[in-house]
């Protein structure tokens, strides 16, 4: 009887962490999509206007503290613009999913608000929707959009 009882306990503690354990994964990639959402900009003029190019860079004549600088600025900048395009990508397949399903509006709520940096009141004055539509919206992508990131990891499943 005791090891029936424990044995359930345990079980639903398990079912327990393992839940706990998914709603942070979720919030995590939610928190990552949002992250490079409101830097990309930043990411997209640093990607933009480097004064190198990964390609011409000569690091086989520079000695051994510049030579390790050097490979460092080189891997920053290539994963940045591989980041980029990821990002941009992801995001003209999101817009033409919103096309498709006539609802481009709630795509322009998440462009303004990220990359055009407008606020939701701006946002509702220009879309002429409701109080509260700007963040549904942009939350509605948001999740989207994390999906079509981190794919996998951005679902919300419930695994067996």
């Amino acid at each position: 009887m005791k090891e029936e009882v424990m044995d359930k306990a345990i079980k639903k503690a398990l079912k327990e962490f393992k839940e706990e354990e998914r709603e942070e994964k979720k919030k995590k990639v939610l928190h990552n999509t949002k992250l490079l959402l409101r830097n990309f900009n930043n990411l997209k003029t640093h990607s933009d206007k480097a004064k190198y190019d990964i390609s011409e860079m000569d690091i086989e004549a520079e000695n051994g503290d510049d030579r390790a600088y050097i490979l460092s600025i080189r891997r920053s900048k290539l994963r940045t613009l591989i980041m980029v395009s990821h990002i941009e990508m992801a995001m003209s397949e999101l817009k033409e999913n919103k096309i498709r399903s006539g609802s481009l509006e709630q795509y322009r709520a998440l462009e303004m608000f990220y990359i055009e940096k407008k606020s939701y009141g701006e946002i509702r004055d220009k879309l002429n929707c409701g109080q509260n539509t700007p963040s549904r919206w942009i939350n509605e992508c948001v999740d989207e959009l994390s999906v079509l990131l981190f794919g996998f990891d951005g679902l919300k499943m419930d695994l067996v």
